[in-house]
């Protein structure tokens, strides 16, 4: 059985992202568990270990990096005490407490294989162990930004990607705060897939689509790219009855056995 750790509960803002615990076990059997956000906090402040000033390439304020890479040693001891897969943060919390972001600790954590999830989304971190369960791959978690239903594209953007996600990137300041360290990081353009479950578990989405662009505007978080969907799906859908804010972009050309596994667990796939 997976063990997630939800530290903090979701951000207030977001959209339909609690689950019923008992029934993530039961249907994915995933067991999730409660970690107090002052925990996280307590171990932020008791890191002591700095930042190889050599370990990134990217130039940017040391201070800012060393106090990130402080919190992705954080979550890495908390993950290893509970012996979690994955996990979410109401990562917000951390502006106001310990003055920096996990943006960086989630780029480097998904790329290590522990999934994490941002503002303790938990519909959103069940959907990446899904990705990675049965495609192998990372899956970046982002906010559709902007859409256009005539060309049936749409705006991703996110400011953390996993890294190894991503053809390069650059370190940036958090869009929404502008402290701490966020990722403006580049994908590959090409086939991709959005995905989401419903956070009471019975429905999912699951649209193919083609990153065409990164883009680099000045009013949306760092990782920005866009996508235009196949013939066959439509963009309508976030404007209708969206499973939440946040869906998954992964790249693969197998699905089926992702889709085979919901539909045996008696998901039903909105078209």
């Amino acid at each position: 059985m997976l063990r997630l750790g939800v530290i903090g509960h979701p951000s207030d803002w977001l959209i339909a992202s609690d689950v019923k615990y008992s029934e993530a076990k039961a249907i994915f059997d995933m067991n999730l568990i409660d970690i107090d956000i002052e925990e996280l906090i307590n171990q932020i402040n008791k890191t002591k270990e700095d930042l190889d000033p050599s370990k990134f390439n990217e130039k940017y304020d040391y201070n800012e990096l060393n106090e990130a890479y402080k919190i992705y040693l954080a979550i890495k001891k908390i993950a290893k005490d509970y012996i979690l897969d994955g996990l979410t943060i109401r990562c917000f919390d951390l502006l106001d407490t310990v003055k920096s972001t996990s943006c960086l600790a989630f780029a480097l954590l998904n790329s290590e294989g522990i999934i994490a999830a941002c503002e303790g989304d938990i519909p959103a971190l069940i959907s990446m162990m899904l990705v990675k369960k049965f495609t192998g791959l990372s899956s970046f978690q982002a906010n559709p930004s902007k859409i256009d239903i005539e060309k049936n594209e749409i705006i991703f953007a996110h400011c953390t990607l996993p890294f190894d996600m991503c053809t390069s990137f650059k370190f940036d300041s958090h869009y929404e705060s502008g402290i701490g360290v966020g990722i403006k990081g580049e994908l590959k353009c090409g086939n991709v897939y959005i995905f989401r479950i419903s956070n009471d578990l019975s429905r999912y989405v699951l649209l193919k689509g083609t990153i065409d662009e990164n883009l680099n505007l000045p009013n949306l978080c760092r990782t920005q790219i866009r996508i235009k969907l196949d013939k066959t799906n439509k963009v309508n859908y976030f404007l209708t009855k969206p499973l939440g804010n946040h869906h998954l972009i992964f790249y693969g050309e197998n699905i089926e056995e992702l889709r085979g596994f919901l539909k045996k667990s008696g998901l039903k796939e909105i078209k």
